[in-house]
């Protein structure tokens, strides 16, 4: 009976150590490509996307409109979003939080949505060099204006809170 138990430890043990891999792993292809080629191998395309639409959106010359907007990151401000900015030739007329309280730029945490508050600095800021250092970057467009609709940035593939989302959202023209 000592024996088999014996036996069966030992067995036991060379089946673990036989799972055992202490040799260093590579990355896998897919690893080295997300890591060693952020969003640079098709930032060429987003930009010229960006471009294109920035473009259209100064052809569009609307000059008074509305928006919702919808900042998500690891920042103040998310519990009265989304913001409704009203713009008036490219200058802000009015700001109001989800509860419907005027927001003043110089409310703490403003900082974090003021460089939105205009389609034209949306723009401003996606060709910016910040923007273009995201590991990933996502933008989609409104179906009826040259305006981004949703821009979704991960700045740092591997780490975290390093996350940034940007929603417009019932854009209007006003007259």
């Amino acid at each position: 009976m000592r024996t088999s138990a014996h036996f069966i430890h030992v067995v036991f043990a060379l089946v673990l150590i036989s799972c055992t891999n202490t040799a260093p792993t590579q990355p896998t292809p897919t690893s080295i490509i997300a890591t060693l080629t952020p969003t640079h191998d098709v930032s060429a395309d987003i930009a010229a996307e960006i471009r294109a639409y920035q473009t259209r959106w100064r052809d569009a010359n609307i000059r008074h409109y509305r928006y919702q907007l919808t900042v998500s990151c690891f920042c103040p401000m998310n519990a009265v979003m989304p913001i409704t900015i009203e713009v008036n030739n490219d200058v802000v007329t009015s700001i109001t939080d989800a509860r419907g309280v005027p927001v003043s730029p110089d409310d703490a945490g403003s900082g974090f949505f003021l460089k939105y508050t205009t389609i034209s600095r949306i723009y401003a800021e996606l060709t910016s060099s910040w923007f273009s250092t995201a590991d990933k970057l996502t933008v989609t467009y409104d179906s009826t204006y040259p305006v981004p609709a949703t821009i979704s940035a991960d700045f740092i593939a591997m780490a975290v809170d390093d996350e940034l989302y940007v929603g417009v959202s019932g854009f209007t023209p006003r007259e």
